[in-house]
């Protein structure tokens, strides 16, 4: 009798896993001495830690049998009334308690929609670039990512229409797009007003869902605020995704997903089998943040330690970067997106750059298609103020070394 390695009984799908480049980041971060412009992550310095550990202090002496004990599936009543009202106030689309799920982080929200509509085979429309996560997790489900460039003003919903066009001559079966409208990773640009109408127009046309995924919102630097996909959408098809990973905390795993009840019911059911409820204690002291104010008063500062930091970074390399290199100008978020010239490789600089403890993230783990070899992702959310002095400057020499 043949002797089986556990690895020969895993599933299809799991065979087909490839590395992850969050796996990548997370090693880069580990290394001692690194200048990480890599990690899309939140500054610690913002987190509200002394206010969080008071909420939780009072919460465990007032609350305690309910704050440790499971909760709903679909989350804390009083917690979704409070992210209606905050969808209604802040964001500018009216949603009920009940056409909202708390998801444990966006991640297991883009799951669980992926799930309930991504079948092997299925097509999903993503940027090019586009947040390698996201891929990750559509590929996953068997679906196809297929790429549609980007410019300026977000995904070319012209180029969109196109390729709609040739999926159908080619008898796919297109599901949905996947988009982050604000400040997109890893591009960071915005969707334009215009855009926004037009890609709606295109999932009414062709009939297909939009997965709309919203962490950076919030972090608008400048510019007025557009109304999200959501606020646009009049037959059901928007996913709405919104994180609170960028404005409360990221370990807390606290997000929502808004959309029509009888999307957000079968996501319910398959969160039920996931992973029953989400940490009650965190959608708690979200909650509390909300109700006192301290959340909104959170994300300004957050605004405001952001905006200095991109200037930093933008200025530095309005400095010190050859004319051949271009780079986006991100109005919020976390990042800018670097083009080299043609001939010249991410990868190769790269080494170069770890060389000198400087790290950052290589374009072609967000192409789709295998393009932005000449790319890479800045970011400067994590970043220390040193270490962005230090690092661009630094970077810029390597690059003019190359050229």
């Amino acid at each position: 009798m043949a002797h089986h390695q556990p690895e020969d009984l895993f599933s299809v799908n799991a065979r087909g896993l490839k590395p992850s480049a969050i796996e990548a980041i997370h090693k880069l971060l580990e290394q001692p001495g690194m200048r990480s412009l890599a990690g899309a992550w939140p500054d610690p310095l913002v987190f509200q830690t002394d206010e969080i550990a008071a909420i939780i202090a009072e919460l465990l002496d007032k609350q305690g049998d309910q704050a440790l004990q499971y909760g709903s599936t679909r989350g804390q009543p009083v917690l979704r009334q409070a992210l209606a009202d905050m969808a209604s106030t802040q964001l500018g689309f009216e949603c009920s308690p009940q056409q909202i799920l708390v998801t444990s982080g966006s991640a297991q929200g883009l799951d669980l929609a992926c799930r309930l509509f991504i079948d092997p085979g299925d097509v999903v429309l993503v940027g090019l670039p586009s947040y390698f996560g996201a891929t990750a997790t559509i590929a996953s489900h068997g679906g196809i990512n297929v790429g549609i460039p980007l410019d300026e003003q977000g995904i070319r919903t012209d180029l969109m229409a196109e390729k709609i066009l040739t999926l159908q001559k080619e008898g796919k079966r297109l599901k949905a797009a996947y988009v982050i409208p604000n400040f997109q990773n890893p591009s960071g640009v915005t969707m334009s007003a215009r855009r926004r109408t037009e890609l709606i127009d295109l999932a009414e046309r062709f009939q297909f869902m939009i997965f709309e995924d919203d962490p950076y919102g919030e972090l608008r630097f400048e510019g007025g605020h557009l109304a999200p996909l959501a606020t646009l959408d009049t037959s059901g098809r928007v996913i709405h995704f919104h994180s609170t990973s960028k404005t409360f905390s990221p370990g807390m795993r606290v997000a929502w997903v808004a959309a029509q009840a009888p999307v957000i019911d079968r996501m319910e059911r398959l969160k039920q089998a996931s992973d029953i409820s989400t940490n009650s204690l965190s959608q708690l002291v979200l909650l509390e943040l909300i109700r006192s104010g301290r959340l909104q008063g959170g994300i300004e500062r957050n605004r405001a330690h952001y905006r200095g930091k991109r200037d930093l970074m933008l200025g530095l390399m309005d400095q010190h970067f050859p004319k051949e290199v271009h780079w986006t100008r991100p109005s919020g978020g976390f990042f800018t997106f670097v083009t080299l010239p043609q001939d010249m490789n991410s990868d190769d600089l790269l080494i170069d750059a770890l060389e000198q403890s400087i790290a950052y993230v290589s374009g072609p783990s967000f192409f789709v298609d295998g393009s932005g070899q000449n790319s890479f992702r800045l970011s400067f959310s994590q970043a220390s103020v040193e270490d962005i002095e230090a690092a661009i400057p630094c970077l810029a020499g390597l690059i003019k070394k190359r050229l």
